[in-house]
């Protein structure tokens, strides 16, 4: 009998399919009451791109008609869940949307990582940090709606992360930034990165390796300009400038330099809620709490940073990371109701791949395996998450 021959494709499945299920079960018997989507999944379902109903829990829904109301977001994610609606409720088709496509974004980053340059055992390594030991395993079980964007996001951002890694086709490189800024916005920003990437990868020039990414993610964009027209009236997202009318945390507006401060302090310091009586004594925050803290293991970040200047792919890949959390670092509030701080998801491909070079690589070279100390901190990593996963959706442990 013929041994089963151990691809990195078949690797990548099983580590989605294993994930996804984690998520699914982690998630389970619990519905959000934000089913933003879900209900826009229906109503898409049935000809409509508005909803009849406007309950008083749903409160960022946003007149947009006589009788109707919009889901300010983008729409991805409940175009996503339109084929779990036969299964149950909005929510049930929402939360198994969001935890499919967070899980399922082990294997496409996975790919991402071998494309990079990672040694098999490195980016398994980084694979489970991912999934197991960051808030994208809360957000995708949770899956409320602020939530499920980020799980639809980080699906296709990895795709994009992957795609770039291994030189192209520029225009599928564009397609899945599309897709990935269709479900959250910001990751569009690392359009520019992501094509330096690939031209690194394939050897050809900047100029033409943009113009073809830029071409490929153009159908994604007039299906959201059209979006906004059909919503708003305007070909402008109006939708979140509605939203952070009267909100004390949009003094400046929706984005302002002056807002940098709150999330710095948010990304470093934001600990957790110390409870005295309880052997749980350590317990999350609904405002958030260090990334850092969350995820030990993106410590190593720093320590990939010093490869930048040796290295063009691990620049544009820091490069990425940067311009994907541009906007998220400049907005009025940083994301809470959350466990730890929810935006970095939006860079967390590139967060990855960067913490995985601080570790492994040295002169250049990559290691066969990760370290002793940086497996430590990824144990960490999974116990925190794991442990506020359950805290938080089971026992409501915010603080």
């Amino acid at each position: 009998m013929r041994a089963v021959r151990v691809t990195d494709t078949r690797i990548a499945i099983a580590v989605a399919v294993a994930a996804a299920l984690v998520y699914v079960a982690f998630g389970w018997g619990r519905e959000t009451v934000y089913d933003y989507y879900g209900r826009l999944a229906q109503a898409l379902a049935g000809g409509q791109w508005w909803l009849s109903d406007d309950p008083p829990w749903l409160n960022e829904l946003i007149s947009c008609g006589p009788a109707r109301w919009c889901v300010a977001y983008p729409p991805l994610p409940a175009v996503l869940a339109i084929p779990f609606l036969p299964l149950g409720s909005t929510a049930l088709a929402q939360g198994l949307m969001s935890q499919l496509a967070g899980g399922a974004s082990a294997g496409p980053l996975y790919m991402g990582l071998r494309a990079y340059g990672a040694p098999r055992l490195v980016a398994l390594a980084g694979a489970a940090v991912s999934v197991l030991g960051t808030t994208l395993l809360f957000s995708s079980a949770d899956a409320r709606s602020w939530y499920a964007a980020h799980s639809a996001a980080m699906l296709f951002g990895s795709i994009a992360f992957w795609l770039a890694a291994r030189g192209g086709p520029a225009w599928a490189i564009g397609a899945a930034i599309g897709l990935a800024a269709l479900a959250r916005l910001p990751f569009a920003a690392a359009t520019p990165a992501l094509a330096l990437l690939a031209a690194r990868q394939s050897g050809a020039s900047f100029l033409p390796v943009l113009r073809g990414v830029v071409l490929g993610g153009v159908p994604f964009a007039l299906v959201y300009v059209g979006y906004n027209e059909l919503r708003w009236g305007s070909i402008f997202d109006l939708g979140y400038v509605r939203l952070t009318e009267g909100d004390i945390f949009f003094s400046r507006g929706l984005f302002s330099p002056l807002y940098l401060p709150r999330h710095l302090y948010a990304i470093f310091l934001e600990p957790p809620d110390l409870v005295d009586g309880s052997p749980w004594f350590l317990r999350p925050r609904f405002v958030g709490m260090s990334l850092f803290l969350t995820t030990p293991a993106f410590l190593w970040v720093f320590a990939g940073l010093r490869e930048i200047r040796r290295d063009a792919k691990v620049a544009a890949t820091a490069l990425a990371a940067g311009l994907a959390l541009l906007l998220d670092v400049f907005h009025g509030t940083i994301g809470f109701q959350q466990f730890g701080y929810r935006f970095s998801i939006d860079a967390q491909p590139f967060l990855v791949a960067l913490a995985l070079t601080g570790d492994a690589v040295a002169g250049g070279v990559w290691r066969r395996r990760p370290s002793v100390l940086f497996l430590a901190g990824a144990v960490v990593a999974v116990a925190i998450n794991v442990y506020a996963a359950i805290a938080i959706i089971r026992f409501g442990y915010w603080q």
